[in-house]
């Protein structure tokens, strides 16, 4: 006892394993010293590396976060394939693998596994999603798209299956619709909402370094080769979208602090500037009109507010304050958005597209309508022989949503198609009708959805945002959430039968 007693103290606590300390710092110390080897020979690569654990290291802490707050395996999923989609859109939609040639798509594999989770889970559940016409609709779509299909798949094989997407994308309507059957889903879907529109608008602000991340980012793809970053499709469509939910839902979400939502608006609107999209400088006028209809003078007031102040910011700092800023086809400047504005009626010298171009595909589109009337050509060929000059693959549909689906399933499929809006336009009139009884909450996000499928429409008039997932399924989830909220929230049951109030049907 007296040697051990006369050994000098090392302050470490009694058990500890000095061996144990210097392996692991070891281990540390070489990975360190293996790093900073690859980011002096590789930097790009290294960088690459870090961006990518720190991508993983954030969907960890997701996960973990969604796990925690009792969220289903299904609603994870798809939520992250829903933040892909909405934010990294293009690039995400192509992440996959091939196995034998043919195509593992990463994104389709969450969003139908989370599909068939809900439904196996939630038997009773999917079996009273059926009691919503416009679902009704879809799966009509759904058995003329399968007897297509018959014929197809075995002639162009994976392209039917490519093109024949436009149809069973609509099957997500079933998740909205479940999700919407949890009476206190709405608070943390709006959050996730917000979270997700706010890093939409700081990904838009990347766009003028948009060449430089697509040539940094890892590539996969489909049929083509395609970044995970750099693409801006849809971009400018969600973060006006984003604007006009953080005036109509925000304060329901997030009442502290106030100038959130407000900041939220205005970075959204710049942000527009930015991507330069025209079809949403027409939505704002849409907008606008929309809220004075339905009475909402005070959301009216806020956007009518926002749109002129963002404006009279972008002036300050690209001509007071000499920002130069490139946007998605030309310099962020009043002199450039005067003359893309006048481009959307064909003015000559202006930047921007010809209005001309999207009459001529729809043109080619319908002469394959023609040679099939009743039910359309189906899937596998093109319906365009217009070439991509970015990639130089053939165009496969029209900028129009409408007129491919009158061209690949006729007139029967086409009336399935209008018959599917017509429910769902019906239903946003029981709401509206219902306003003064209705949960004020539950309203605002009602009339949200609303704006939000108007602004979608929109642009399936002047591009294809159904015939592709990143757009298609994001929309039919929250379609399928807000037929939800109308048919099992919207008004409280003992407040519904107090008024003498129908039942929603």
């Amino acid at each position: 006892m007296a040697e051990l007693s006369n050994q000098p103290s090392t302050g470490l606590p009694a058990g500890y394993r000095a061996s144990r300390f210097d392996l692991r710092t070891i281990i540390i110390f070489s990975l360190c010293v293996a790093l900073g080897g690859v980011a002096i020979l590789y930097p790009i690569a290294a960088f690459g590396c870090i961006v990518g654990a720190g991508v993983l290291g954030l969907c960890w802490l997701a996960l973990r976060y969604m796990r925690r707050i009792g969220l289903e395996l299904w609603q994870v999923f798809l939520l992250i394939s829903l933040t892909g989609y909405l934010v990294l859109n293009y690039g995400y939609e192509n992440v996959a693998f091939h196995i034998g040639g043919f195509p593992i798509i990463v994104s389709y594999g969450m969003v139908y596994g989370a599909l068939a989770l809900a439904v196996i889970s939630h038997q009773d559940l999917a079996r009273k999603t059926l009691r919503e016409p416009a679902l009704l609709c879809v799966l009509g779509l759904l058995a003329l798209s399968g007897l297509h299909l018959i014929v197809d798949f075995p002639a162009f094989g994976v392209w039917a299956l490519r093109d024949c997407s436009m149809c069973f994308d609509a099957l997500f309507l079933i998740l909205g619709l479940i999700w919407a059957m949890d009476k206190d889903s709405s608070q943390f879907l709006g959050k996730w909402l917000i979270l997700v529109f706010a890093l939409n608008m700081v990904y838009s602000f990347t766009l003028p370094w948009g060449e430089q991340l697509a040539a940094w980012s890892p590539t996969s793809g489909v049929f083509l080769q395609v970044p995970l970053l750099g693409s801006y499709n849809g971009a400018g469509d969600t973060l006006l979208a984003g604007a006009v939910f953080c005036i109509c839902v925000g304060s329901y979400i997030m009442s502290r602090p106030r100038w959130l939502m407000l900041a939220l608006v205005l970075g959204q609107l710049l942000g527009i500037a930015i991507t330069q999209v025209r079809r949403m400088y027409l939505g704002i006028v849409v907008v606008i009109v929309i809220l004075i209809l339905v009475g909402e003078i005070k959301k009216f007031a806020k956007l009518f507010i926002f749109v002129p102040v963002a404006i009279g910011v972008m002036v300050l700092a690209t001509t007071v304050g000499g920002l130069e800023i490139s946007g998605r086809i030309g310099p962020v400047n009043l002199s450039f958005f005067k003359d893309h504005i006048r481009s959307i009626t064909g003015a000559e010298d202006t930047p921007g597209s010809d209005p001309e171009s999207r009459v001529i595909m729809g043109n080619e589109a319908m002469e394959h309508f023609r040679a099939h009337p009743v039910f359309g050509e189906g899937f596998g060929q093109p319906l365009l022989t217009i070439i991509d000059e970015t990639n130089g693959a053939v165009t496969r549909m029209p900028h129009n949503s409408s007129i491919t689906y009158l061209a690949r399933l006729g007139l029967v499929g086409f009336t399935v198609w209008i018959a599917f809006h017509f429910c769902i336009v019906k239903r946003f009139f029981y709401a509206y009708r219902h306003r003064d009884s209705a949960d004020r909450k539950i309203y605002a996000f009602v009339l949200w959805f609303f704006l939000y499928y108007v602004l979608f429409m929109l642009v399936s008039l002047v591009e294809a945002p159904f015939e592709f997932p990143s757009s298609a399924v994001p929309f039919y989830f929250l379609m399928g959430y807000g037929l939800g909220l109308i048919r099992w929230q919207l008004v409280p049951k003992n407040k519904g039968r107090a008024m003498g109030l129908p039942a929603a049907v």
